[in-house]
């Protein structure tokens, strides 16, 4: 999983982004139109009951869908996610490890298709689709 330079560096700002620090983001693996992003459960990623907030699995599918198609986008060319559908299957708790995986079903010349899915304990716990536009810059 090779990215350009200018890749890269757009995704070390997502990795090293306050909230995605917060959430308890480690390292995301991007390339090819594939990504994963593991973490561990931790006190600001749960809900008042001490479950994995919902809100967090939201943008955390988020961020592995933009790190795959990161991976796919020319030098000029972003994206901005304008529809995502989250189902959350299982809880997971505080402590629990989380892996995410997010990978490109289809990049078209002005939108991109991306699937997500979370595991815990090698289970099911989220799954996502995720359309972005691809922005290009005016210069």
């Amino acid at each position: 999983m090779t990215l350009q330079a200018w890749q890269q560096e757009i995704l070390t700002s997502v990795e090293t982004h306050p909230l995605h620090r917060m959430m308890g983001v480690e390292k995301i693996e991007s390339g090819n139109g594939l990504a994963t992003i593991a973490f561990t459960v931790g006190e600001m990623s749960v809900n008042a009951r001490g479950a994995f907030h919902g809100g967090v699995a939201y943008t955390i599918c988020d961020m592995a869908c933009y790190s795959a198609l990161l991976g796919v986008l020319v030098e000029g060319e972003n994206a901005a996610t304008h529809d995502i559908h989250v189902s959350l299957i299982r809880a997971a708790m505080r402590g629990d490890r989380i892996v995410t995986t997010g990978k490109v079903i289809k990049r078209g010349r002005s939108v991109g298709f991306m699937e997500a899915e979370m595991h815990c304990n090698d289970e099911l716990i989220a799954r996502a689709t995720v359309t972005k536009s691809i922005l290009r810059s005016r210069s």
